[in-house]
């Protein structure tokens, strides 16, 4: 058993699935599982790629139909094993020292964020407007991040990169990927792990580049019909009730106000 599986569940551009591969295959820690879950992608371009990489530790699954994002990524949930995984996009990259760092800084924490360099469709690094705003919401220090501190932060505007986040596997698993919704699974489990007592490690040091452009899959998927906004509007409604319950005011009141989220919907 590898000490992390990385979860690529994959709809897209095959040519940023190669690099994303590519970018797995330098990584300095080699004690990995790569499982592919290619969820019905209208061409044999990548079972033929697959076919040709003799790297025993990768795994090649194309869906017989196509599934749709939250089935695949609960699909990709259910075959790890290892004790961390990492729900990988398929048009990101991992820096090479983005394994061996984030192995080395989890200790007792849920899951690891580490520091994120932002590119567009050609791999150029950049800082559009929203990820300026991640910036200045993130916590700048390294160290475990808990509670109503988090919850708060996080409602405020979420700052997480969650293709770049390692998940001790034995948490994750706890829960599944809601199938109503499709754009805001990551949001719905970051609050729900540290509503029930879970902890992050927060490590600026950058070691991955998260992918942002306009014809990505999720970009797509999350401007669509105002989709995002919607289901947005229902999670941050959701977790005010739940920690006013909990007697989280300050968490409550962020979730209330979603603020950059509200600013988000206005300017787009």
């Amino acid at each position: 058993m590898a000490k992390v599986d990385i979860l690529l569940p994959f709809w897209g551009d095959v040519g940023l699935l190669k690099e994303a591969v590519e970018s797995v295959l330098a990584q300095t820690e080699t004690d990995w599982r790569l499982l592919v879950f290619d969820d019905c992608y209208p061409s044999d371009e990548p079972a033929k790629y697959f076919a040709k990489l003799k790297d025993t530790r990768i795994s090649y699954y194309r869906h017989t139909e196509n599934l749709g994002i939250t089935a695949n990524f609960n699909y990709a949930l259910a075959a790890t094993k290892a004790k961390y995984c990492v729900m990988f996009g398929c048009d990101d990259r991992m820096l090479p020292g983005y394994l061996k760092t984030a192995l080395a800084n989890i200790g007792n924490a849920d899951f690891y964020q580490p520091g994120v360099e932002v590119i567009d469709a050609s791999g150029n690094v950049y800082l559009p407007l929203g990820d300026k705003v991640k910036c200045m919401l993130r916590a700048k220090k390294a160290g475990i991040i808990s509670g109503e501190k988090l919850a708060a932060s996080l409602c405020t505007g979420n700052w997480l990169y969650f293709p770049s986040i390692l998940w001790k596997t034995e948490t994750i698993k706890r829960y599944d990927f809601d199938p109503s919704y499709n754009v805001t699974q990551d949001v719905l489990l970051e609050l729900n792990i540290i509503k029930d007592g879970g902890s992050l490690y927060l490590d600026p040091t950058i070691t991955f580049q998260y992918r942002r452009f306009a014809q990505s899959l999720s970009s797509t998927e999350k401007v669509k019909g105002g989709k995002r906004f919607n289901e947005e509007d229902q999670v941050y409604q959701h977790f005010a009730q739940v920690f006013t319950e909990m007697g989280w005011k300050k968490a409550a009141r962020a979730a209330k106000l979603r603020l950059t989220s509200r600013l988000h919907s206005l300017i787009s």
